[in-house]
């Protein structure tokens, strides 16, 4: 389902699902959310800055810069944004006039050097912006204060960069981890600090704020909220009885491996720091003889665990478990595990009656050692 121009007024967690509710009440529940709100430029405010916006006032020199071949422009700001922007409309631009506040520029040197070098940039500094006017066809002059006196200048193209505002936090109920800026905070995979939360493109912390990297951020987002779905719902059928707002928290500590037939997943002997629960194939448990020969004394199908013994009696693995078939497990570390063992007494029992049940099955069909 598509909706278009519907406000988002709140997105809140509810069990194992996310609630956005929109300004009008009505509310959608999913496993995961894909933040791609973006943000807002800061605008000046000064008159004649909304009315000619789209018809010579900008705030995107690599959308718009093209369509101002041959003329006078201006760009306003100091910044890496504004240096860069206006390096690009060095492209297009008979002259560029640079006005910023100040006469320092917070922009790199490098960026500096590069643009205040070239013969068609000049600067208006320090000047505040006051008024953007024009006619019906667009954008014809600007006027700036500069030590105390108002001046005019004529020009086609007015492109702002004084900063920006990411919007995407404000939109949870609860705390989401942000930087200084407002930006949302994300790893390589784009989750955030909520589970089955992701973020993408301009709202989230980045250096490169481009379609491109928007694009690649909203793919990745997508495979990644696809595999945490799948996480979830496995393990709430492999323990039915963990709450679901605590399966959710259980979700930071899981991830999804796969195996190929006959390969290892773990071995005997081994230290026992993880839980499996298996998502697609089958595993089986072996176990050696005195002559070192192997024995299946177990079959581990989907949805059905492994792993739950060493770590409840913190001992090493006691046997080997090895894909029987093409394997995806869902492994959970041990702080996982253990918050869902904690979850509830119904939990704990679960897992230790699965657990006794497999040591007494073991003990029945264990070769002789």
């Amino acid at each position: 389902k598509i909706e278009t121009y519907a406000k988002v007024k709140e997105i809140r967690q509810e069990g194992d699902r996310k609630v956005v509710e929109m300004d009008d009440g009505t509310t959608h529940t999913a496993y995961a959310v894909i933040v791609t709100v973006g943000g807002e430029p800061t605008k000046l405010g000064v008159p004649g800055e909304q009315e000619f916006h789209g018809r010579g006032v900008s705030y995107c020199a690599v959308c718009d810069g093209a369509f101002f071949k041959g003329d006078d422009l201006a760009v306003v700001g100091g910044g890496d944004s504004a240096f860069q922007e206006g390096l690009f409309l060095t492209r297009f631009a008979k002259t560029l006039k640079l006005i910023h506040r100040r006469n320092e520029y917070r922009a790199q040197a490098i960026l500096q050097d590069r643009l205040l070098g070239m013969e068609n940039v000049s600067t208006i500094t320090p000047a505040v912006v006051r008024e953007i006017g024009g006619d019906e066809s667009g954008v014809k002059w600007i006027d700036v204060e500069r030590d105390g006196k108002r001046e005019r200048h004529k020009l086609e193209g007015v492109f702002v960069f004084v900063g920006f505002k990411p919007v995407g936090r404000y939109l949870f109920k609860d705390h989401i981890a942000h930087d200084a800026n407002g930006y949302i905070v994300t790893d390589q995979f784009m989750r955030t600090s909520i589970p089955g939360v992701y973020a993408a493109g301009d709202t989230r912390a980045q250096l490169a704020k481009q379609i491109t990297t928007a694009v690649g951020d909203a793919t990745t987002a997508v495979l990644h909220a696809e595999r945490y779905i799948e996480e979830l719902k496995h393990a709430e059928r492999a323990l039915p009885s963990v709450p679901k707002d605590v399966m959710v928290r259980a979700t930071e500590g899981m991830r999804v491996l796969t195996f190929a037939p006959g390969q290892p997943v773990v071995n005997e002997g081994e230290l026992s720091d993880a839980f499996y629960v298996v998502a697609r194939g089958e595993a089986e448990v072996i176990q050696r003889d005195a002559d070192g020969a192997e024995h299946i004394v177990n079959v581990i199908k989907e949805d059905e665990f492994f792993g739950e013994i060493g770590l409840l009696r913190g001992e090493p693995r006691n046997a080997t478990v090895r894909a029987r078939t093409s394997l995806e497990v869902i492994q959970v570390s041990k702080e996982a595990f253990e918050l869902l063992v904690k979850s509830s007494e119904q939990t704990a029992e679960e897992i230790a009656r699965v657990a006794q049940r497999r040591i007494r099955a073991s003990r029945e069909a264990a070769p002789s050692r």
